[in-house]
């Protein structure tokens, strides 16, 4: 099972394959048992281990066909004959080589830091207080379903009424930054990181993450150098500090 077998496989699944890519692959597979089965066990286990990757597994596999193209041009040496004893090591070797290529992937991941490993993850429950009640069971359920356009338009609704209600600024902010809306966020975590609410220390984690996101690493590591021991996200700020 060589490195081009395993990309292969893996566009072929991914739905990269021109269509005469696709339909000579298929036709091997009715043809080439071994293929088949090889192509079997390595869908089986990519689907056990493949997920939504970014640009890290693109980086994987441009390596992995350099080193296809390396290996083609390796030249003939000639082997001295050895007792083989035989058995069927096709199973191990493509389960070997597909956890080589999603391991690599998820050290690579490992390695480098992404908003989306740390953004906002769960459900918001809004305290009322004051204000249209319906205002915040629409934020609340448009913030929770990921409608973060929708949420913001009721953020504002109760914002209109209670400007200082620091619980919908802050997932306000959180909101801007999904949609990139960065300076609003910006403003927002600003303006909380600054003051004395409870949502103090986590202004300052969310802003480190709005910075992140737009690729500005400099000032992250500014915002979260700044945070101190006693913040609930200190040791997460620390973790990426440290990729970054």
């Amino acid at each position: 099972m060589d490195e081009k077998t395993i990309l292969l496989f893996d566009d072929y699944l991914q739905g990269a394959l021109s269509p005469e890519a696709r339909d000579s692959l298929e036709s091997r597979l009715k043809t080439e048992p071994e293929l088949k089965d090889a192509f079997t066990i390595f869908r089986d286990l990519n689907g056990h281990l493949s997920h939504h990757f970014s640009e890290e597994r693109i980086a994987f596999k441009d390596t992995l066909e350099t080193l296809a193209d390396q290996h083609l041009k390796v030249p003939n040496i000639p082997k001295k004959e050895v007792k083989v004893i035989p058995f069927k090591p096709l199973r191990y070797l493509v389960a070997a080589c597909v956890v080589m290529l999603f391991g690599t992937i998820f050290w690579f991941q490992m390695q480098h830091a992404s908003y989306s490993d740390y953004a906002f993850d769960g459900n918001i429950d809004l305290v009322e207080r004051g204000g249209d009640e319906s205002a915040f069971a629409k934020a609340e359920k448009s913030f929770n379903n990921g409608l973060y356009d929708e949420a913001i338009v009721h953020f504002d609704a109760i914002l209109i009424n209670d400007p200082d209600n620091t619980q919908v600024l802050f997932y306000k902010g959180i909101a801007s930054v999904e949609i990139e809306e960065y300076t609003n966020a910006e403003q927002i975590f600003t303006s909380l990181s600054t003051g004395n609410s409870v949502f103090k220390h986590k202004a300052q984690w969310y802003q480190a993450l709005n910075f992140l996101k737009q690729g500005k690493k400099d000032q992250c590591k500014v915002i979260l150098e700044s945070l101190p021991r006693e913040a609930e996200n200190y040791k997460n700020a620390q973790d990426l500090l440290k990729k970054l």
